[in-house]
């Protein structure tokens, strides 16, 4: 019998600070991108591996989703954009101890062409 390889690509999308890194850092098992208290902490696409005997996941942890106001933010907003159309799989992050708020419901909206 042929062996199948499994695999895809899954990633987190949030308003800043919601616990996107620190989900990605415990799924991979070991700290690959910071956590900070501070918003905007991660500024690219980081990549983290997870293995198990039934296949691999390859997690793309991206910046928060926020309004801009600076160039930065449109360029971590766009950013998150172009993750969004090459992975297999989006996880939409809220935070457990907050009502969902209008920015999250924007974001939610948003995903609805991928």
């Amino acid at each position: 019998m042929a062996e199948t390889t499994r695999s895809g690509f899954v990633t987190f999308v949030g308003r800043p600070n919601v616990g996107k890194s620190t989900l990605t850092n415990a799924l991979v098992g070991e700290k690959i991108a910071i956590t900070s208290e501070k918003p905007q902490t991660t500024r690219r696409a980081i990549r983290g591996i997870v293995n198990r005997p039934e296949g691999q996941l390859v997690i793309v942890d991206t910046p928060g989703i926020h309004k801009p106001r600076t160039l930065l933010g449109e360029r971590l907003n766009d950013l998150v954009e172009q993750v969004l159309g090459d992975v297999d799989v989006i996880g939409f992050c809220v935070p457990a101890n907050e009502k969902v708020g209008p920015g999250d419901r924007r974001i939610a909206a948003s995903l609805d062409g991928y």
